[in-house]
């Protein structure tokens, strides 16, 4: 009667030991993430949460004194010389 619980026990032990080690799987996002300023009525909300108000431009400065002006076709330049391209809800930065 000891023997059942004993040879299942050994039987599993050998099974265990012998099943390969699962393989992990890591997931890397695409490229880098883009970064969105959405629009909120006559605001924008800027990544960070910031609202700020365009001027007559369209441009606005921004919290560190920095200003961001809107080019002829509509887009966004930020002062590091990136060009956030407008959609349908506001701008999207690379």
């Amino acid at each position: 009667m000891i023997r059942t619980p004993f040879a299942t026990l050994l039987c599993v032990t050998t099974l265990t030991a012998c099943s390969p080690t699962p393989v992990r799987q890591v997931i890397v996002p695409d490229g880098t993430p883009e970064k969105r300023i959405m629009r909120a009525g006559s605001d924008l909300v800027l990544p960070d949460g910031t609202r700020v108000t365009p001027d007559q431009s369209g441009g606005f400065q921004l919290p560190n004194g920095d200003y961001v002006r809107r080019d002829p076709r509509g887009a966004l330049m930020l002062p590091t010389g990136a060009r956030c391209l407008p959609d349908a809800t506001g701008y999207v930065c690379p």
